[in-house]
């Protein structure tokens, strides 16, 4: 059996982490990553003067898809190095984050590639305060921006024909999608 390369992309505070943290126990996956920490090793190696994209939250920026994009476009190296690596050393690994564009992930050989759908307005916000980021404060501009950037991935799922699903109580549903499509013999 191959083991699985699982990315879940999707905007702040629609369950990435949770929901890679749940699957990694579940699928029993060797190791998680989150993109938000790539771009933190990132940001140690250069300046806010050389890549200042990559010091703000995309939520945060004045422009919120460009800033987005920006980073993702950045971060594809070091991202396409670890699903190298998983692969070569023949383990599983789930990565996980806003920065996993469709454009830039569509066709790397992921064995399962969703972005998840952001919930509920309210539901939304409570999540983009929720423990996973405890120390976060959001403001109204922060969660208008992160609500755009659902609609850009929405838009992006779409014209790449990927799964764009939401998070809740569903992670058997996320297993058995993992376990379709990961879990092949080589």
């Amino acid at each position: 059996m191959r083991k699985p390369i699982i990315l879940v992309g999707g905007t702040a505070g629609t369950g990435k982490s949770t929901l890679a943290r749940e699957l990694g126990f579940s699928l029993q996956i060797d190791h998680r990553i989150g993109t938000g920490f790539i771009r933190e090793v990132l940001r140690s190696e250069t300046t806010p003067a050389k890549d200042p994209d990559l010091f703000t939250f995309t939520f945060r920026s004045d422009n919120p898809i460009k800033t987005l994009i920006a980073q993702a476009r950045r971060v594809r190296p070091a991202i396409l190095s670890c699903i190298r690596r998983a692969r070569s050393e023949g383990t599983s690994l789930i990565i996980e984050g806003n920065h996993l564009l469709p454009e830039l992930y569509h066709e790397v050989g992921a064995d399962l590639y969703c972005i998840l759908s952001a919930p509920a307005l309210e539901e939304h916000l409570r999540r983009l305060q929720g423990p996973s980021h405890s120390n976060r404060t959001i403001t109204a501009d922060d969660f208008k921006n992160a609500v755009m950037i659902n609609e850009y991935f929405a838009a992006e799922a779409h014209k790449f024909a990927l799964p764009f699903l939401p998070y809740g109580d569903n992670l058997a549903s996320f297993a058995h999608l993992a376990s379709d499509s990961a879990f092949v013999s080589e």
